[in-house]
């Protein structure tokens, strides 16, 4: 390689010497590639990098290098994946190289270096530069991994040091080395990008994930957890951060799973937040069968839970209310004779005073049943609403009007904010009338000794649409009373049917509406009535308005969560 020529006994005695020169020279290489390799892990820098370091090293002017895209029986397709010495131009003409599985096959060989003269190069651009180079040969090294070809390697043999056949074991080498190093950085590759969309879907995930080593402290945790409780929780104990104490709780899953090392699956309100939730812990164990974290997930299950006791509910009410419409059928044909024999005595009879009275209470009375029947019938067969656009200011006002001597008569104070002025909804005014009066009254018996009642319209952030607001002074709902009050027949007024907050929500779900309660006992209670965005269109012929979107659901249940919350801070 570049040595001058010598007499026969001087080049016999320098022959070892000029083979270590080479051997070394070599091993140079091997090195100096070697180091460029392991220089970084990442798959694009092990081939810029191997790519000048060869070039480099072996002062060729021009390489391309190609892995391995798709194989089949039949072809196999390389992509390029680095290269230097090659023109804008040049680089469209060889991005792809389609070559056949009989030709791929034959870098399986005992020699599978290959050099070649640059008349076979089959793209005319790239042949014409190299003339202009003065390149006369290309040499192809194919890049291996466990005897499996992961790309094709092509320089132009143009440099100092031209390469030939007694080199091919280096080229072969430096094919191996390379080749192994590829497929490292494309493993290592592989492992970044799951690692990477496990993260993505860990912090996805819309229920909190918190990972809990074996010393109570947060190992990690996923960005819904840092929503609900707070940012910078790694390295904090689980106790304080979920339950807000210094030890766990009674029911924690996590402790359960930390002593048992078996999964834990619990349910139950939640200590701070209230609802209803899923609890779930599972071991992580180390190579030695100890436990060493446990994963924990919760659920907010509560409007699952709402929506699964609404269709039991739905199912009973619908056997009672064929119930109660067969019993007030059945009632109501005997009281309507009862009614009119009783007129007919009334009117025979010459009574006194007394037995007047008597029968004006007889009367009182049948009135009042035939009422309740009409109330049952009323919840039994609602009637289905006719869809007009009106504004919740003119239902406000009808039922203000509507009320205004019972309110003065209860001494009751009324607030009336109806805001800026608000689009109409598509709504039945009757029936969004009888749910106001029904409030209103609602109100009023809770306040026996006057108060005050404030009744607002605004718009509804969250759900792009309008609410109701009815709020009153007087003694609150009782807490164990705030999921029943919906129930049919439930009342604790003496003389109530409770019927009306029933066939209220009724309503308001044919109207694809919601209504909210607050309620602090001793301190009032507030009705809301939510009429999403989606109600402000004409529904069309099927006289339904339509359901609330999932989104508004499930931004309601967001700001009720967040209330819950603020509210057990407190």
């Amino acid at each position: 390689m570049g040595l001058n020529h010598q007499d026969p006994i001087a080049a016999k005695s320098d022959k070892p010497r000029r083979e270590d020169l080479t051997r070394h020279f070599e091993l140079q290489i091997l090195y100096d590639i070697s180091s460029a390799l392991n220089s970084s892990p990442y798959l694009q820098d092990v081939l810029k990098r191997a790519l000048s370091n060869i070039l480099g090293t072996l002062q060729f002017k021009m390489g391309a290098l190609y892995l391995v895209k798709e194989s089949s029986d039949e072809k196999w397709l390389l992509e390029l994946a680095a290269h230097h010495g090659f023109s804008p131009t040049l680089l469209n003409c060889i991005q792809y190289l389609t070559m056949s599985s009989e030709m791929m096959g034959r870098y399986d060989e005992q020699d599978p270096i290959r050099w070649f003269p640059i008349s076979k190069v089959t793209f005319t651009a790239l042949r014409e530069r190299m003339e202009q180079e003065g390149v006369d040969e290309i040499i192809c090294i194919p890049l291996m991994s466990h005897q499996n070809v992961v790309g094709l390697l092509y320089v132009t043999n143009d440099g100092a040091y031209e390469l030939g056949e007694e080199q091919s074991d280096l080229l072969k080498a430096i094919g191996n080395q390379l080749g192994v190093s590829i497929q490292n950085a494309m493993l290592f590759d592989s492992v970044e990008r799951a690692k990477y969309e496990l993260e993505i879907s860990f912090d996805a995930i819309q229920d909190s994930i918190f990972l809990v080593d074996n010393r109570m402290r947060i190992f990690r945790v996923n960005r819904t957890s840092e929503m609900v409780y707070g940012p910078n929780l790694v390295g904090q104990k689980y106790p304080q951060v979920i339950y807000g104490t210094e030890q766990p709780h009674i029911e924690c899953p996590i402790w359960a799973c930390l002593w048992g090392a078996q999964p834990i699956h619990r349910e139950g309100p939640h200590p701070r937040w209230g609802g209803y939730y899923h609890y779930y812990a599972f071991p992580v164990f180390n190579v030695s069968g100890d436990i060493e974290r446990v994963i924990y997930y919760e659920k907010d299950a509560t409007e699952a839970r709402k929506f699964e006791q609404r269709l039991q509910q739905s199912e009973r009410l619908k056997a009672l209310g064929t119930l109660a419409a067969g019993i007030a059928h059945e009632i109501r044909n005997p009281l309507a004779t009862i009614s009119f024999n009783t007129q007919m005595l009334r009117r025979e009879l010459e009574l006194k005073p007394v037995h007047q009275e008597m029968f004006e209470d007889v009367f009182q009375q049948i009135r009042k049943m035939d009422r309740i029947i009409q109330q049952v019938l009323h919840f039994a067969r609602p009637r289905e609403p006719q869809f007009v656009p009106y504004s919740l200011k003119e239902v406000v006002e009808h039922c203000l009007d509507m009320s205004k001597m019972y309110l003065i008569k209860a001494q009751v104070e009324v607030a009336v904010d109806l805001g800026n002025e608000l689009p109409p909804i598509i709504m039945d005014f009757s029936q969004i009338c009888q749910v106001l009066m029904n409030l209103i009254i609602n109100s009023i018996e809770a306040m026996p000794g006057g108060g005050k009642l404030k009744i607002g319209v605004f718009s509804h952030q969250e759900s792009q649409g309008q609410v109701l607001e009815v709020q009153d002074s007087g003694s609150g709902i009782l807490e164990e009373d705030k999921g029943r009050i919906f129930d049919p027949f439930f009342t604790r007024k003496p003389e109530g049917t409770g019927l009306g907050l029933s066939i209220s929500r009724q309503i308001l779900e044919k109207h694809g509406a919601l209504i909210e309660l607050d309620s602090i006992p001793g301190s009032g209670a507030t009705f809301r009535l939510i009429f999403p965005d989606a109600t402000n269109s004409l529904p069309g012929q099927s006289n339904k308005a339509p359901e609330p979107s999932p989104e508004t659901v499930h931004t309601l249940k967001t700001k009720r969560n967040k209330k819950n919350r603020q509210h057990s801070d407190r």
